[in-house]
């Protein structure tokens, strides 16, 4: 009977020591993930409508022009004999990928050597995906395969006009085209996402078809509205705020409420992008993957990989907000001083699109 009793407050504390770290767990992540509900912005944003300003901007990123959808319809009325432009809708999800800024991570603990010809000889597929939505099949490429050869058989399919005019980027990187597939570690299955660039301004002699990129006909609805936003600890003066477009729905937005904030700018500094300067700090870490994208917790440092543009005689700053997966988030302490400056997310995938961040150069009335 004793020995029964004391086989069960035995089980009863170990239970006991079991829901208690199980709490403490739970409680633990429930607080860190508290913190992520913060916005950056915390007061209410009031409306700001221009379709005009964000085409700027894009126009910016890409160095290729976009334009409204009111300017896309005013031109197709003026242009209806002409058909040497093409007018593609912007797909958000896959210009976002395709401007994010990555690269080969060199210290990888799981980089692979493969020596052997029958690695290099197997064959594999590829999709392409482009930022009007386009989706192509690549087929029996290899491991040898130069990108010029890949944008040769983009080419073939008859969707671009020449090899100059297409941008290809895999995991936030651009391909040379002097490299082959393998210095990007590219296999089979993963998608490279194509920018056919626009050259033709006006005046050009050029009888090709020119391909035109638009903004969504909903781009300032509701759920998609240029919005100003006040910043943390902000002075009373007439400094310019940031204003911010979102670039997903409410119920995308909901589903990574839980993952930090962080800011991304496509832009170089000292010819260098964010993802270099971020290689240079992560240098002497392990990773367990292959590629990184960098970003950056700190606003004002990813500020200064902004792009710039102009709008209305005035000159402006363009960033991307990000929402980053926690579960794979690497954060590099910062060399100088304290914090965590630069983040590395192994995928594409790991960086999802939350708003696009704009700001007027100088002061404000």
């Amino acid at each position: 009977m004793n020995e029964s009793r004391i086989l069960l407050l035995l089980c009863m504390s170990i239970c006991s020591s079991f829901l208690g770290l199980y709490i403490f767990i739970e409680v633990k992540t429930w607080t860190q993930y508290k913190e992520y509900e913060e916005t950056p912005f915390p007061s209410t944003p009031s409306p700001f409508n221009s379709a005009d300003m964000v085409a700027s901007a894009l126009t910016s990123v890409t160095n290729s022009h976009i334009i409204t959808y009111n300017e896309y319809l005013s031109r197709k009325e003026e242009e209806k004999n002409d058909n040497n432009r093409i007018y593609e809708e912007l797909n958000f999800q896959t210009f976002y990928k395709a401007y994010l800024s990555g690269g080969i991570i060199s210290s990888s603990s799981n980089h692979k050597k493969h020596d052997d010809k029958k690695y290099y000889n197997s064959t594999f597929n590829v999709y392409i995906e482009s930022l009007t939505g386009i989706k192509l099949l690549i087929q029996n490429l290899n491991y040898k395969t130069k990108v010029q050869e890949l944008k040769e058989r983009i080419l073939d399919i008859g969707i671009v006009n020449d090899t100059t005019s297409q941008r290809l980027v895999f995991n936030g990187q651009r391909l040379i085209n002097t490299n082959e597939l393998r210095n990007y570690h590219i296999g089979n299955n993963n998608i490279i996402y194509l920018d056919i660039r626009s050259y033709y301004e006006g005046g050009s002699n050029n009888n090709n078809n020119i391909i035109i990129k638009y903004l969504n006909s909903d781009f300032l609805n509701s759920e998609l509205i240029l919005q100003s936003l006040k910043m943390k600890n902000v002075n009373k003066s007439n400094k310019c705020e940031w204003m911010r477009i979102f670039l997903t729905t409410t119920k995308e937005r909901n589903f990574i409420k839980y993952w930090p904030y962080s800011y991304h700018g496509t832009s170089t500094r000292n010819a260098k992008r964010i993802a270099d300067d971020g290689f240079i700090h992560s240098k002497g870490y392990k990773f367990n993957f292959n590629h990184g994208i960098f970003t950056t917790p700190d606003i004002n440092l990813a500020a200064s990989y902004a792009n710039t543009f102009i709008y209305d005689g005035s000159k402006y700053l363009v960033l991307f907000q990000n929402r980053v997966n926690p579960k794979s988030l690497i954060k590099i302490p910062f060399k100088r001083g304290k914090g965590s400056k630069y983040w590395v997310s192994p995928s594409v995938d790991d960086v999802k699109p939350y708003a696009l961040l704009i700001k007027k150069i100088g002061y404000c009335k």
